[in-house]
């Protein structure tokens, strides 16, 4: 499929609406950087692209398909109209729970993302 016919295919315009990327990019995100391994958005390409980190440090970088962006809240790639690509950073609190011991109340259920912190993100922004 060529670049210009993507549009037929995915919603939106591509390079626009969402980033179109070939090749994975170098950027400026270092696993080193981050406080826990996991999964990360790489928000300087729009999230097309991602890292994992694993527990010894080790980054490898990953691209979702064009007309997808990395999800941070699920883990995933999804479609670009999907994701919210400008919460990811502080999103990235949700691979600590992967691997930390949560401190559980025995008297609540364990959930991995909460109301609470859902409700916390979003109205950060405003």
């Amino acid at each position: 499929m060529e670049y210009l016919e993507l549009g037929k295919s995915i919603p939106g315009r591509p390079g626009s609406d969402y980033p179109v990327l070939g090749t994975v990019p170098y950027t400026n995100f270092y696993c080193d950087e981050q406080p826990y391994p996991g999964f990360f958005a790489d928000t300087e390409t729009r999230c097309q692209s991602w890292h994992y980190c694993d527990i010894d440090g080790r980054q490898t970088t990953f691209l979702c398909p064009n007309g997808t962006q990395f999800s941070q809240l699920v883990l995933v790639c999804d479609w670009w109209f999907n994701v919210r690509c400008d919460l990811s950073e502080k999103l990235y609190v949700i691979n600590s729970r992967l691997y930390g011991r949560p401190k559980l109340d025995p008297t609540r259920p364990h959930r991995t993302i909460t109301k609470q912190l859902l409700e916390d993100i979003f109205n950060d922004e405003k």
